[in-house]
This record gives structure tokens, C-alpha cells and sequence, in this order.
């Protein structure tokens, strides 16, 4: 019986220390730890600013200054696409270029399984080819003679 009794007091007197322990929580982290790091004016933000909990004056959004240089392309690491082989993009970025009409076929771009192209019907007539494209896109080029190539984004 007195053992039942100790036990009951042992887990209850560690159950009451558990508990206060847990309402005097250590220090709080930083707003910058959790990467609310601007301090500037909302204005200045594309998207609805996420403020830091702990100081409302720091928060983290897509600057609209930010924007072009995360969709400017890396020409320095430029990869050139062959026709009628399957090519998986590595990293965000954009295909662009031209290519020639297949004797009056038309020229024609898959991104994974979506055919765009040009159906001209004029042997010889040359198609631009833009389009943005993502990490694991497929890109098939149905042409010949063709100038196409894949550009990265920076930072991608």
C-alpha cells in the first residue's frame, strides 16, 4: 500500500515539474532566424507581407525589385537542344530559337506530351520557338535545321 501511495506521488510531483517546465519556455527565436529579414515598406512587396510574429516591423515577401532578376537567364550557361531527341531540363529557366519547316510539314515543339508548332505549309519557312520550362520537363523539337536553346534562370 505505501509504495502504491509513493509511486502515485512520484508520478504526480513529476507530471506538475513537467508541466511548469513547459510554461517557462526557453528564449524565443530571432525574426531573422526564421526569415522575416526585411524591414522596409510593404508597398515594395508583389505578394501580401508575412510578418514576424515577435515584431511586427520585420517581415518576408517577393520584392517587386527582386522579381527581373530571378526571371534574368544565365546566357553564359546556355545548353543547345538537337532535333528529334529528348531533352529533360536540369533547373528552371526558358527554350528559345528557331527552327525550319519539314518540307511542308510545320515545326513543332512537345513539352511532356503538349505539341505546339507551326503549321505553315511553305518548305524552308522558320518558326520561333520560346517557351518557359521547368526542373524534369521534357522537350522533344520536331524539325530541322534547327537553333534552339535552353537557358537557366540565375539562382536556379
Amino acid at each position: 500500500m505505501k509504495l502504491s501511495i509513493m509511486l502515485s506521488v512520484g508520478v504526480c510531483a513529476s507530471v506538475l515539474a513537467y508541466n511548469a517546465y513547459s510554461l517557462t519556455c526557453g528564449a524565443q527565436p530571432s525574426c531573422s532566424s526564421l526569415g522575416y529579414t526585411y524591414s522596409g515598406s510593404t508597398s515594395d512587396c508583389v505578394n501580401t507581407p508575412m510578418k514576424c510574429p515577435f515584431n511586427t516591423s520585420y517581415f518576408n515577401c517577393v520584392k517587386k525589385a527582386d522579381v527581373f532578376s530571378m526571371l534574368r537567364v544565365n546566357w553564359y550557361s546556355s545548353t543547345s537542344l538537337t532535333a528529334k531527341s529528348t531533352y529533360t531540363v536540369p533547373k528552371p529557366g526558358i527554350i528559345i530559337g528557331q527552327a525550319q519547316d519539314i518540307g511542308n510539314y510545320g515545326s513543332f515543339i512537345t513539352i511532356n506530351s503538349k505539341k505546339i508548332g507551326s503549321l505553315s505549309g511553305t518548305a524552308k519557312q522558320r518558326s520561333l520557338i520560346y517557351a518557359n520550362v521547368y526542373t524534369g520537363d521534357r522537350v522533344y523539337i520536331d524539325a530541322q535545321d534547327i537553333k534552339v536553346y535552353f537557358l537557366p534562370y540565375y539562382g536556379s
